[in-house]
């Protein structure tokens, strides 16, 4: 079946060459270490209304995941009807003439090393958007470290076009450095400082619960050339949903479509599950659910934004593992201690990387009494509900294999509703351990 896999992943990537070089889109591409589902989203959304766009539809592998997308395929390969289907699908563009998009909105997953390169020997990128890396990206495990990373990174920007676009975020130290010596046109977008596109620090919101006020969602304006437009996201609250909104804002602008068009898009923007989504928790309590996956960058993100919450009664955080950070893991998982000392009243670890965390949150004189350990997502669960209390919040994040989706659904008021709220609901998600 390996083999049969690897044959159908040669095929399609054949196929997806020869459809670009037959109907020739022009491409944007994203890519970085974080946001870039959620970019894609807010880019899809400015420019769907006025151009003919295709996006990725879920997140593959490099060498699948492009195939697919330009193939217009929503789905892989789970099973044989699957794999024919793609591949009749790739003939089918090839033999007839097919109304195709005019641009294509394609993620660029560095997992492991060579998919960059992989990317930019099947793409001519038009226009390049970088979100946030930091200074440790997720995934460095299999690139032994940072500077390897950087390096790959590099064969995207050599992909792009000369008389193409760069669109990124100035704010990342990282990016900005990767980007300073490039000889292309740039466009920069960034909380404050002085990049092109400027967002402001942003407000959360909040409504009226029947004993005390909660969450509902944040508000932030983006300023360009002095004029400033107001934008609102519901139901989600963090940084990264607003750089999700200034790159898309910036491509709007590449379009030639006016400030209007682009912030009566933006502001139809919502985050996807797993996301920093406020949901309501058990108990009268409320559940920021940022269990899609974690990394240095964004547990930082996420903390915060959860350090400007305010709460009628205690500030929880629940963390688990950070996965595929190599020799970087101990440190990083530590780091987090001096931040959360100042921000929860009580801390669950789940999974053995995690206990460096709890370590350090002890040698920084948290009270032990307020730190549990737990090995699973499911016990950490059962913990985390004999915790939670009336008017508490709670922040739920960690690494995908860490399935942090199931304490959300422990704790969830509703749980009748996690198809439609909880990250991983897919047959071949909940079939897994």
């Amino acid at each position: 079946m390996n083999f049969l896999k690897q044959l159908a992943k040669n095929i399609l990537q054949y196929q997806a060459r020869l459809v670009l070089k037959k109907y020739k889109p022009k491409i944007i591409a994203i890519t970085g270490s974080v946001g870039k589902t959620l970019t894609k989203e807010a880019i899809y959304l400015v420019l769907s209304k006025k151009f003919f766009v295709r996006k990725s539809e879920r997140s593959f592998t490099t060498e699948l995941g492009l195939p697919l997308a330009i193939l217009g395929c929503p789905f892989g390969f789970t099973t044989p009807l699957q794999l024919i289907k793609n591949i009749f699908l790739g003939l089918k563009l090839l033999a007839y003439k097919n109304r195709y998009p005019q641009w294509l909105i394609l993620e660029i997953d560095g997992d492991k090393p060579g998919d960059f390169e992989h990317a930019s020997a099947i793409l001519s990128i038009d226009i390049l958007i970088v979100t946030a890396i930091g200074d440790v990206p997720s995934h460095v495990e299999t690139f032994y470290n940072v500077d390897n990373y950087i390096y790959e990174e590099k064969y995207i920007i050599n992909a792009v076009k000369r008389e193409g676009l760069i669109i990124y975020n100035t704010d990342d130290f990282q990016v900005y450095n990767l980007l300073k010596e490039v000889d292309l046109r740039k466009m920069s977008c960034g909380i404050g400082g002085d990049s092109l596109i400027q967002g402001s620090d942003f407000k959360v919101l909040y409504g009226n619960n029947k004993n005390y006020t909660v969450p509902t969602g944040m508000s932030f304006e983006i300023t360009k050339d002095g004029e400033k437009y107001p934008v609102t996201v519901f139901d989600s609250i963090g940084i990264h949903n607003e750089y999700a909104c200034l790159l898309a804002f910036a491509i709007g602008v590449e379009f030639g479509l006016s400030q209007s068009e682009i912030t009566s898009s933006i502001n139809k923007y919502k985050s996807l599950p797993g996301r920093m989504n406020i949901v309501a928790g058990i108990k009268d309590s409320v559940i920021i659910d940022d269990s899609y996956n974690s990394s240095p960058v964004a547990i930082s993100q996420a903390l915060m934004a959860f350090e400007s919450l305010v709460c009628a009664g205690r500030k929880i955080v629940v963390l688990g593992d950070m996965l595929e950070l190599g020799k970087y893991s101990a440190d990083e998982h530590r780091k987090i201690a001096s931040t959360i000392k100042n921000i929860a009243s009580n801390v669950i670890c789940v999974g053995f990387r995690m206990r460096k965390l709890s370590e350090e949150l002890l040698n920084l004189g948290f009270s032990e009494s307020a730190i549990i350990t737990a090995d699973s997502s499911t016990e950490a669960g059962q913990e985390l509900q004999n915790l939670l209390g009336m008017g508490d919040i709670v922040l739920i994040k960690g690494s995908q294999s860490m399935r942090m989706e199931k304490i959300v659904e422990e704790v969830m008021r509703y749980p009748e509703d996690k198809a439609k709220v909880l990250v991983r609901q897919e047959p071949e998600w909940l079939n897994r351990d």
